[in-house]
C-alpha cells in the first residue's frame, strides 16, 4: 500500500476516535449569552441602476453595479467546460484577483498560526498545521477532499490561475480555507403567510472577520452552461477568485445561504476532514437542483463534513427548509418542526431562520423579535430596513433573495479604507433583476467601453 495512503487512513481512524461532539449550553461564548443586538434601521435608498458593460471577451463580460463607494463587480462566464468558466473569469478579473487572493491567504495564515487552538478541526489536523506548515495541512486537506470533488471545480480553478497568471495552488489552498473556519451568520427563508404577497424571501446575512478585508473585492458572478454537464444557470455571490458558494441564487428559484456552528448540541453527529467541502455542495446544489427537493436528496447521499446549518429557500415551490448538517447525521426542518425546540428561538408559521450558531439565545431571539414585526408584510426592503439592521447582522455582506422574481438584493461592507459605516447592513443596498442576466447573450468580440 502506498505509505501516504496509509497515512491518511491512519488520519481518518484517529479523527473518528477524536471526533468533536460538541459544547453544552453553558460553554456558550458570551457573543451568544451576554449580548443583545439592537441597531437603526438602514434607511439609505436602494440603488437601482443598471449595470454598466466594463469589457467583452469571446466567453465572458465584465459590469459594474453599484455607485460611489458601494461598487460590485459582476462577471458573466459562458462555457463548455469549467476551464472555459475559469480562464474568462480569470482573464476579465486579473488585476482584482492577484491583490484579493495573495493579500487573503496571507492574512489567513497569520490568523490560523495565531489562533491554532481555537480552529474547530481534530488535533491531529492542529499538529500537522503546526508542525508542517499551513500550506502542507491545505494541501493535505486537498487530498482528503479530492475523490468527492466535481472534476470540473479543478478545471475552473485552472482556468483562473492561466487567465489572471496566479498560482493554482494557492488558488486551491484558498478554497480549503472553508473547512478550517466558522462564520457567524443569519439566515431565514419565509414564504406564504409570513410574506407581502406570499412572495418566497430568503435573507442571507455573512458575518466574518472583516480585518480580512474580503469586503473590498466583492464580486457577483453569473455562470451561463454551454453544456448539459454544467447543470443550468445560476449566480455566486463571492469575492474575486472565489469560487465555492456561500451565497447564491439561481435560475430555478433557488436559494443558498450556510452558517458555521461553534455550539452544537447533542443532535448533530461527527465531523470528518474527508468529504465534499460544503462550499461546493451548495454550488452543486445551486448549478443542478431543480427544486429544494433535488437538494435535500442531494444533501442525504453526499459525503457531509462539517457542522453546518444550511437554509434553503425554492421560489417554484414556495418554500423553505434549514438543514443540521454534519458528516454522521443530518436533519431536514420546517417552519413545524424547526429546532433547536427553545424558549427563544419559538417556531414561526411560514419561516425557518436562525440567528449566529445552533445555541445563541439572545442572537436568535432579537431575530425571531424583528420577524415577527415585519410579519405578514415582509418585503425585501423591510428585511433591509428593519430586520439585518436592527439585528446588526452582516458586517462583510447581506443579501437578500426574492425567489419568486428572481431579484437580487445585496449590501457589501466597507473595504478598509473606506469611509462611512463599516458593516454591510448599514451600507447602500444594490438591486439587481437576475432574469435580465440570466438572458444576456455571449459576446463574441472585445469591446471596450469608458
Amino acid at each position: 500500500m502506498n505509505i501516504f495512503l496509509l497515512f491518511i487512513i491512519i488520519l481518518l481512524v484517529v479523527e473518528t476516535i477524536l471526533a468533536h461532539r460538541g459544547f453544552s449550553y453553558e460553554n456558550l461564548g458570551s457573543f451568544c449569552k451576554n449580548n443583545t443586538p439592537h441597531g437603526n434601521p438602514n434607511l439609505l435608498p436602494i440603488e437601482t441602476g443598471l449595470p454598466r458593460l466594463i469589457r467583452n471577451i469571446e466567453n465572458g463580460s465584465l459590469y459594474q453595479i453599484g455607485i460611489d463607494d458601494d461598487q460590485t463587480w459582476l462577471i458573466h462566464v459562458w462555457g463548455m467546460n469549467g476551464y472555459d468558466y475559469g480562464f474568462a473569469y480569470g482573464t476579465l478579473l486579473n488585476e482584482q484577483i492577484n491583490k484579493f487572493i495573495p493579500k487573503t491567504y496571507a492574512y489567513f495564515e497569520k490568523e490560523v498560526m495565531e489562533k491554532l487552538e481555537h480552529l474547530q478541526v481534530p488535533d491531529w489536523f492542529k499538529k500537522i498545521i503546526a508542525n508542517k506548515g499551513l500550506a502542507f495541512a491545505l494541501d493535505l486537506q486537498n487530498t482528503l477532499v479530492e475523490p468527492y470533488m466535481d472534476k470540473e471545480i479543478y478545471n475552473e480553478l485552472q482556468g483562473i490561475s492561466d487567465g489572471a497568471k496566479i498560482d493554482y495552488k494557492l488558488l486551491l489552498r484558498i478554497h480549503m480555507f472553508g473547512e478550517l473556519t466558522r462564520a457567524h451568520c443569519f439566515y431565514f427563508g419565509a414564504w406564504g403567510k409570513a410574506t407581502l404577497g406570499g412572495k418566497t424571501l430568503q435573507l442571507r446575512a455573512f458575518d466574518w472577520d472583516m480585518s480580512a478585508d474580503l469586503q473590498a473585492y466583492p464580486v457577483i458572478t453569473i455562470y451561463h452552461p454551454r453544456s448539459s454537464k454544467l447543470g443550468h444557470t445560476f449566480t455566486n455571490i463571492a469575492w474575486a477568485g472565489y469560487i465555492g458558494v456561500l451565497s447564491g441564487m439561481s435560475s430555478t428559484l433557488l436559494g443558498m445561504t450556510s452558517i458555521g456552528v461553534e455550539f452544537p448540541d447533542d443532535t448533530f453527529g461527527d465531523e470528518s476532514m474527508s468529504g465534499e467541502p460544503f462550499i461546493f455542495v451548495s454550488r452543486h446544489i445551486l448549478q443542478y437542483s431543480q427544486t429544494v427537493d433535488d437538494a435535500l436528496a442531494y444533501i442525504s447521499d453526499v459525503r457531509r463534513t462539517c457542522h453546518l446549518i444550511m437554509g434553503i429557500a425554492d421560489g417554484k415551490l414556495n418554500t423553505a427548509r434549514m438543514i443540521q448538517y454534519s458528516h454522521s447525521k443530518v436533519n431536514f426542518f420546517d417552519d413545524l418542526n424547526l429546532q433547536p425546540a427553545a424558549e427563544w428561538h419559538p417556531q414561526i408559521t411560514n419561516v425557518v431562520y436562525n440567528g449566529m450558531d445552533w445555541l445563541c439565545p439572545s442572537y436568535q431571539y432579537k431575530l425571531y423579535q424583528q420577524i415577527m414585526e415585519q410579519y405578514g408584510h415582509i418585503t425585501p426592503e423591510s428585511t433591509i430596513q428593519n430586520i439585518s439592521a436592527v439585528v446588526k447582522t452582516g458586517d462583510v455582506h447581506v443579501a437578500v433573495y426574492d425567489l419568486s422574481e428572481n431579484i437580487l438584493y445585496l449590501a457589501n461592507g466597507a473595504a478598509s479604507n473606506k469611509q462611512g459605516p463599516k458593516q454591510a447592513y448599514q451600507r447602500q443596498f444594490n438591486k439587481l433583476d437576475l432574469k435580465i442576466e440570466y438572458d444576456r447573450k455571449q459576446p463574441s468580440i472585445d469591446v471596450v467601453e469608458d
